[in-house]
């Protein structure tokens, strides 16, 4: 599959950009939204918490899961149209119902389906791009990734305040529908499998599912560098996943008539404007090392939440969303690059990215939780903005020592 035209792979490779624009909006769900729109329902905060820890939870045990799965499997474009249209139907049911139990499934099919929906587009890049043009095109979906939130959050924005939050639904099937046009303008003869897995030195068949070598837990965890940084990113993301959904909140808990999902919109437009730029940046930038990018990426986090618990203005969302591009743009590009150097010629990439972003959506499935847990009924959403900034600040040396185990990878490559 080495020997695709450059015309066949440029055609594959575009519909693959807009398949990241798309897929912005409908890979998370309601995200934001639907806390925003549960706090003005009058839920309690513990179920508001509970509910967007439970679908986090779930994308955690699914995203190793998914990541082996895409390893293994040549059918990663019908893996990416059922888990998109498993995201759409969980989203509608949200904005249906009330129930704490049928909200929490919700959320949980939207997690798993999030989670394929992940690894599925992480290994269609490499299987596309290859070694050579990861970072490029990594970039490049970020960027367009990005740009599809932006207007995604405009819409839905706009939606919800003037005709009301189920709304956003039809923004969502909108996106939902250019997902699947880009996933259909993706030629299969055009996916190098070899390639997508982080083995571009084999053409040989995936392995078995039943290979009791094919998962590499064990090797996973003997990688220092990749585990240390999975770590560092499950602390980073523990201090900045509530965040965002923690300000609105504080509008809508607050602040009478200040129109919090459309401050939602705002927010998210704000940050994801941010990250375009950042996002290219970081993909194209020769002088910088990755590295560097996420410790900028973590020490930003911190000043994020110390000024987000200092100024309680509902215009003070613009400059920590602001931060919020920087630090999370930078981490978007930074990840998976750093997972392939970790795993390079392993044949487990999409095993390795998994196994990150399980830990890293340990991180984001604890922070609503911790967040809302410390506001409580009294409201304290200063002090949960200080706790987040204070976890943030222990993925710096995580992080650090991670760095100084080097580049070499321990795992042992399939071929």
């Amino acid at each position: 599959m080495h020997g695709v035209t450059s015309s066949a792979s440029s055609t594959s490779l575009l519909a693959l950009t807009w398949l990241a624009f798309f897929m912005a909006d409908v890979r998370d769900g309601l995200g934001p939204f639907l806390a925003t729109y549960l706090q003005e329902s009058g839920l309690r905060q513990e179920l508001i918490g509970a509910t967007m820890t439970a679908g986090g939870l779930a994308a955690v045990a699914m995203t190793p899961l998914a990541g082996a799965w895409v390893d293994n499997s040549q059918a990663k474009r019908a893996m990416t149209l059922v888990a998109a249209l498993a995201v759409t139907l969980a989203s509608a049911l949200a904005f249906t119902t009330l129930s704490p139990s049928l909200l929490v499934a919700s959320q949980v099919v939207t997690g798993i389906a999030g989670a394929v929906l992940g690894a599925t587009m992480a290994g269609l890049t490499l299987g596309l791009a290859r070694a050579d043009g990861f970072k490029h095109q990594i970039g490049r979906n970020e960027a367009f990734s990005h740009a599809g939130n932006m207007l995604s959050a405009v819409a839905a924005g706009l939606a919800a305040h003037w005709f009301g939050a189920p709304w956003i639904l039809a923004v969502m099937a909108a996106m939902a529908a250019g997902m699947l046009l880009s996933v259909g303008a993706i030629r299969a003869a055009d996916i190098d499998h070899a390639a997508a897995r982080g083995d571009e030195s084999s053409d040989a068949a995936p392995r078995a599912a039943d290979d009791p070598d094919a998962g590499g837990v064990n090797a996973l965890l003997r990688n220092r560098p990749l585990l240390l940084f999975a770590l560092a990113c499950a602390l980073f993301h523990l201090g900045n996943a509530a965040m965002l959904p923690m300000l609105n909140q504080r509008l809508a808990a607050t602040v009478a008539d200040s129109a919090p999902l459309l401050w939602t919109g705002i927010a998210i437009v704000v940050a994801q404007a941010t990250m375009v730029p950042v996002a290219l940046w970081v993909s194209r930038s020769r002088r910088f090392d990755i590295a560097w990018f996420v410790y900028a990426a973590i020490l930003v986090l911190p000043l994020r939440g110390l000024l987000a618990y200092a100024f309680t203005s509902a215009w003070n969302n613009i400059p920590v969303q602001v931060l919020d591009g920087l630090a999370a743009g930078a981490m978007g590009v930074a990840t998976p690059l750093l997972v392939q150097r970790y795993s390079a010629g392993s044949g487990r990439f999409n095993t390795a990215l998994g196994f990150v972003m399980a830990l890293q959506g340990v991180g984001a499935a604890l922070s609503p939780g911790v967040a809302n847990w410390v506001v409580g009924p009294q409201l304290r959403f200063g002090t949960a903005f200080v706790v987040l900034a204070g976890a943030a600040l222990l993925a710096l040396p995580l992080f650090w020592a991670a760095q100084q185990g080097g580049r070499r990878s321990v795992l042992p490559a399939t071929a």
